[in-house]
């Protein structure tokens, strides 16, 4: 008998392990409160425009693609891309000579940048070998490795590949190792505030998201983002998945120590496992009641803990 697993939260993240679960051979159902998937990949539409909410880009294609070829699904048929070139135009005033096309393609970067300094251009090509191989290290190491318990973090293996990265310095600074032109160098750091980070405060390591940019492109997906979020969701009930919308979770049921179904008003629903894509905070506060299964994070340390407000973004 196959085993039961509810996901609380229909965000990508949930329909990503939910998609992943089922596939994997459990029988999930998902709830989510609102009425639609996507969490804060969401859409506005008015007046006849659509504002997508949340994320407005794709880079590195393949990593949004991965799910649907596992389970044996053609990406295309469910989030057809465009690469954009130019990636983005800048402007510095109104004059013809204050107006850049960047592009990924390298052909056309080099002569962007030779157009306006030659030892410039050699420093973009030297920027970019440098900083592919903190890539490296930080994607063997960091990004795509799991940490189940702090000692898989902490320890000199990974503290030896940390040193590699190089975090001490910002962005800026960084940068200016290389290219001089402040022109130049605006048009290559501002990408830090993807994420909320001046280029003059945050660490050198930000400083990837451009080389990302330069290397693998910056892709649209037709019909804006919240296409993934609906082609996620129409996987998941492909594969046999059960969702259920306007179905807010009031609790995870802690049995044994172990997270044995949720509580919806009144109604118990048990499951064998339960995966939760709640906000953190809000999920150890008001979804776990147990105070032996918060651990540490009692209500008092949630909430005075320094949470950053979200950023949303339209396009």
């Amino acid at each position: 008998m196959k085993k039961k697993v509810i996901v609380i939260g229909a965000g990508v993240a949930g329909l990503a392990s939910a998609i992943r679960l089922q596939h994997a051979g459990y029988d999930v159902e998902l709830y989510e409160k609102g009425a639609v998937p996507g969490g804060k990949m969401s859409q506005i539409q008015k007046d006849g425009y659509t504002f997508d909410l949340g994320p407005t880009i794709v880079m590195m294609p393949e990593l949004y693609q991965e799910i649907f070829q596992l389970c044996g699904r053609n990406p295309d048929d469910y989030i057809p891309m465009e690469r954009l070139d130019p990636m983005y135009s800048v402007f510095f005033g109104d004059q013809p000579s204050d107006h850049y096309e960047i592009s990924s393609d390298m052909t056309k970067l080099v002569s962007v940048f030779e157009s306006v300094s030659e030892e410039d251009a050699q420093g973009l090509l030297d920027y970019l070998q440098e900083i592919y191989k903190r890539f490296l290290v930080a994607k063997e190491h960091f990004l795509q490795r799991p940490f189940r318990k702090p000692s898989d973090f902490y320890n000199l293996t990974m503290l030896r590949q940390g040193l590699k990265l190089k975090t001490f310095d910002n962005a800026d600074k960084f940068i200016s190792k290389y290219i001089k032109n402040e022109r130049l160098k605006q048009m290559i750091s501002f990408q830090t505030l993807y994420i909320g980070v001046s280029p003059y405060s945050g660490p050198s390591l930000y400083t990837m998201i451009p080389m990302i940019e330069f290397l693998y492109g910056v892709w649209f997906i037709k019909g804006g983002m919240y296409t993934m979020a609906q082609s996620l969701e129409r996987l998941f009930k492909e594969l046999g998945g059960i969702v259920h919308y306007h179905s807010p979770v009031d609790e995870i049921v802690i049995k044994g120590g172990a997270a044995r179904g949720i509580r919806m008003g009144n109604t118990y629903i048990p499951s064998d496992y339960v995966m939760c894509n709640a906000d953190f905070p809000y999920a150890m506060k008001n979804l776990v009641k147990e105070p032996k299964a918060k651990g540490k994070y009692t209500d008092d340390k949630i909430d005075s803990m320094n949470i950053p407000a979200r950023v949303s973004s339209c396009t």
